[in-house]
């Protein structure tokens, strides 16, 4: 299911928006672009000056705000928040996010609507990525120095209520380590999904004190900043990458 509407007027746009996602915003993926302004509170405090941008609802609640150029939204709010839609005084559609813990709250305010579009996704499969990681994951088991001096690796892929952890372990002063691997670069949702780890390993521990490491060869700086926010560390981590031998010259090259 798939329902789009191309340059409406706000009040035409707030009509779509109830009429097509309000009622089933947990089943609907909302994507709005236009002319927009950003105000943001929370773990600190952006303005966002107008400008074009395409804004996106997911159906657990994260919300995403994407320039035209860079892989990374340049503002977003986390999975589990609420968001409402009303027109103002000036007749402008407005855009109010809010996250309860921790709190956080994204004002966006859209002067001109290039499109929106309502869809119905469907996806229960897991991602499955062979190899890389799991040759990063055995480089650290094998030598956990890499990561840091003392470290004890207790466990392989460590079931939590809330996922898989990759590794598993303690330091050297008995503290619980909790060490998620990515292959590329550390994505916010990466830095989400430690923070649940760490979460779930802390109801299941007598200690409150549990860290939580993400490791992979890049991490960007808002992915940083938002680890430190919640307290968990970070490792660059360079995979040592083995050309497989059909990528050999034979002499049929030559």
């Amino acid at each position: 299911m798939i329902d789009n509407i191309v340059n409406p007027i706000a009040a035409d746009a707030l009509d779509f928006i109830e009429k097509h996602h309000k009622s089933k915003p947990d089943k609907t993926m909302l994507v709005l672009v236009g002319d927009c302004m950003v105000d943001y509170h929370g773990r600190a405090r952006s303005f966002l000056d107008w400008g074009e941008r395409m804004v996106m609802i997911k159906q657990d609640g994260t919300v995403l705000v994407h320039q035209p150029i860079m892989r990374e939204p340049v503002n977003w709010q986390p999975s589990g928040s609420t968001t409402e839609f009303r027109v103002n005084k000036n007749k402008q559609l407005v855009m109010r996010s809010r996250h309860i813990r921790p709190p956080e709250k994204m004002k966006i305010t859209f002067r001109k609507i290039k499109s929106i579009m309502v869809s119905l996704l469907r996806d229960r499969a897991t991602l499955v990525i062979s190899g890389m990681e799991a040759e990063v994951v055995n480089e650290i088991i094998s030598n956990p120095d890499i990561i840091e001096d003392g470290l004890r690796i207790s466990k392989r892929e460590k079931h939590v209520k809330s996922g898989l952890i990759d590794i598993f372990g303690f330091d050297k002063n008995h503290v619980p380590v909790a060490i998620e691997v990515k292959r590329s670069v550390a994505s916010i949702s990466a830095v989400q999904q430690l923070r649940m780890y760490v979460n779930d390993i802390k109801k299941d521990v007598k200690s409150a004190n549990v860290r939580g490491i993400l490791c992979a060869p890049h991490v960007p700086d808002m992915s940083k900043k938002l680890l430190a926010d919640y307290g968990l560390e970070w490792r660059e981590v360079e995979r040592r990458v083995v050309l497989p031998d059909d990528w050999q010259k034979t002499l049929k090259d030559f």
